[in-house]
């Protein structure tokens, strides 16, 4: 199948790189898409990482209109039963992403066979739903009017799919690619401009039927990296760097872009800790960064500079600090920022700068030394600490912080997202309690000193 839409990225004023979507045929731009990733960039504030998720999701939500379209002119399938056309193809768009060519849908599985699409993961999905919600959103309620619509395509936007395909069935004179793109550009119209006003516009949400899978298995304590394994982890580390990062991340809860971008004077050597400065802190901090580089920084709506780190790790980090430090000394940085790159490729760069995959290369390249049956990511440790805070953190009244507490030492905006690192039946899980002191002990520390960290709430 021939794509009809493609993308195109540019940079934007804000130095963020933004794309564009334009008709392969008639050469003309996607009205919409741009304007709402320009808002996310210049009035949201939204990263660039953020950003191209953005991209992405929308550019498989126009591949879907397109190849609809095609389908519905190539085989005539058009969907007369009651009800507005553009919300039965929106309504269809979670199983399409969610079951690709195995959806039940006949139609959703010729669409997803046309694009060679498979389904997703249920995570992947709500991401790209929700990227697809906020675009309805902003098109609803920001400056798109049907006025304006109806003067760029040329046609009524609000039409019911009865008119719809009447009035296509009477285009006699047109061609079938004229045809695609008349109905790929009404429901682009559609979906933009709010479609038929006398139809509410639903919420696109999971099928119902995948609502079995989100609990429990789908909570954040089972994202963890594996409790009884971090301390060894650590231990077949190769180089102080990556003792460094490992310790950090697990003992602190950050995110892994929060831990790139950390500066030399985010390392508080007296008081054995680190900050993490808010945004409005943290961007005049960055002065010094090339404007090419600025879009790579990336943001998550941390208010609060404060950690709260887990004694063992705090030992191990700050015990090969100054190791690591000459080990950042050869790499011969120019720069401020705490990682840097060892490799020859690169060295002394900014680690910030490199992407998610050269970030997780020695994380994962370690794990597979230790035979790891599953391999993780940098951000299971960030997993490792919430579920760790939430349940194993000794205190005066058993196991496990309050929900607040949590949320405080994660950053996060709300307490659902805390929440989900609680494990319900902590009798079962407990257990891995033991076996997380057991591997103090293999690190190095003794029974007395285990003790008298579990006794001053350390660990």
């Amino acid at each position: 199948m021939i794509q009809r839409i493609r993308k195109q990225i540019f940079k934007h004023y804000t130095g963020l790189k933004i794309a564009t979507f334009f008709d392969v045929e008639s050469g003309a731009e996607v009205f919409g898409p741009r304007q709402f990733l320009e808002y996310l960039a210049a009035s949201e504030g939204s990263p660039q990482n953020s950003l191209d998720a953005a991209h992405n999701d929308l550019f498989l939500f126009l591949k879907y209109l397109s190849a609809c379209a095609d389908l519905q002119i190539e085989h005539g399938s058009w969907l007369i039963d009651t009800g507005a056309y553009l919300n039965r193809i929106l309504l269809m768009y979670p199983s399409f992403l969610a079951e690709g060519k195995r959806s039940p849908n006949q139609f959703v599985a010729s669409v997803a066979q046309q694009l060679e699409f498979e389904a997703l993961a249920p995570e992947s999905v709500r991401r790209y739903l929700s990227t697809l919600n906020q675009f309805l959103k902003f098109n609803d309620s920001e400056w798109i009017s049907h006025q304006a619509m109806c003067q760029y395509f040329q046609l009524d936007t609000f039409l019911t799919e009865e008119s719809l395909m009447g009035a296509l069935a009477q285009q006699t004179l047109m061609s079938g690619t004229e045809k695609k793109a008349l109905l790929t550009q009404s429901m682009l119209a559609g979906v933009i401009s709010g479609g038929p006003k006398k139809i509410r516009r639903p919420k696109i949400r999971m099928p119902k039927r995948f609502k079995q899978m989100s609990d429990p298995e789908k909570k954040l304590f089972s994202k963890s990296f594996p409790i009884n394994k971090v301390l060894e982890l650590i231990r077949q580390a190769t180089s102080f760097r990556d003792v460094c990062l490992f310790s950090l991340l697990a003992g602190t809860g950050i995110r892994t872009h929060e831990a790139m971008q950390l500066r030399m004077s985010d390392i508080l050597v007296e008081e054995e800790t680190i900050k993490i400065l808010p945004y409005g802190q943290r961007i005049q901090v960055y002065s010094d960064v090339d404007e090419d580089d600025l879009p790579k920084l990336s943001f998550k709506g941390r208010t609060t500079q404060d950690v709260e780190f887990i004694k063992v790790f705090k030992d191990i980090f700050f015990d090969n600090l100054f190791s690591y430090l000459e080990e950042r000394d050869r790499a011969m940085p120019d720069h401020e920022f705490f990682f840097v790159v060892l490799s020859d490729n690169g060295k002394g760069r900014a680690w910030f700068l490199g992407d998610a995959t050269s970030h997780n290369r020695t994380f994962k390249s370690t794990q597979r030394r230790m035979r790891f049956d599953q391999i993780y990511s940098l951000h299971s440790l960030r997993h490792f600490y919430g579920t760790w805070m939430r349940n194993y953190e000794p205190n005066r009244g058993g196991f496990g912080l309050p929900l607040d507490t949590v949320k405080r030492a994660m950053g996060h905006k709300n307490s659902g997202t805390t929440e989900s690192y609680s494990i319900p039946d902590k009798a079962v899980e407990l257990e891995r309690t033991a076996n997380f002191e057991k591997a103090l002990i293999e690190y190095g520390y003794d029974r007395t000193q285990v003790m008298e960290l579990v006794e001053s709430g350390s660990v």
